[in-house]
């Protein structure tokens, strides 16, 4: 069964992940492509289509429309870019949540989950996935993890990828475990 979750609840839930990656933040730390597209180069212009709305953005202006349009972003970007914008995910999946509709964030979400599983669609592990999960998770702190692993637990509440929801589970407790 589903848990379900009080606007209170999610308010706070927003609220934690506001305090815990700071408003403050600078824009991305580039305005470079390069710093933000793991293959600028690609044959096709997909990914620098897809990541330059991004460029000189903090994580909290990015609006909801923007992640609409341009979901691909999370299967090009650098881990960098990924640790610095999955706050915005995360946020933005919680108020969609307290809208009651999933408008603009739900490929999103699917895209961002799909790399924090570090699995690939034959239930195996993938290690490019792996690493880039373990560069996101190492540049957190112990309060971001927990967040991060909220998050993952909220996101996997209506699904049945047990297997993985543990795996990413997994991967954010061994990240978390290193900063003890």
């Amino acid at each position: 069964m589903a848990m379900i979750y009080p606007s209170e609840i999610l308010n706070n839930m927003i609220h934690e992940v506001e305090k815990a990656f700071p408003l403050e933040t600078p824009v991305f730390p580039t305005s470079s492509i390069r710093g933000l597209i793991e293959n600028p180069d690609h044959p096709d212009d997909e990914g620098r289509e897809c990541g330059e709305p991004f460029l000189n953005q903090r994580w909290i202006d990015v609006p909801a429309i923007q992640w609409y349009y341009n979901a691909e972003f999370v299967s090009f970007a650098t881990s960098c870019a990924l640790a610095y914008f999955l706050p915005s995910i995360i946020r933005h999946s919680y108020l969609e949540e307290i809208a009651n509709e999933k408008r603009y964030m739900s490929d999103t979400r699917e895209w961002m989950m799909n790399v924090l599983t570090g699995i690939n669609f034959w239930g195996e592990e993938v290690h490019w996935r792996i690493k880039t999960t373990n560069d996101i998770y190492h540049s957190y702190t112990k309060k971001q993890l927990d967040l991060v692993r909220n998050w993952i637990l909220f996101e996997n509440r209506k699904h049945n990828d047990e297997s993985g929801c543990t795996h990413a589970l997994d991967l954010v407790d061994r990240a978390a475990k290193k900063l003890i």
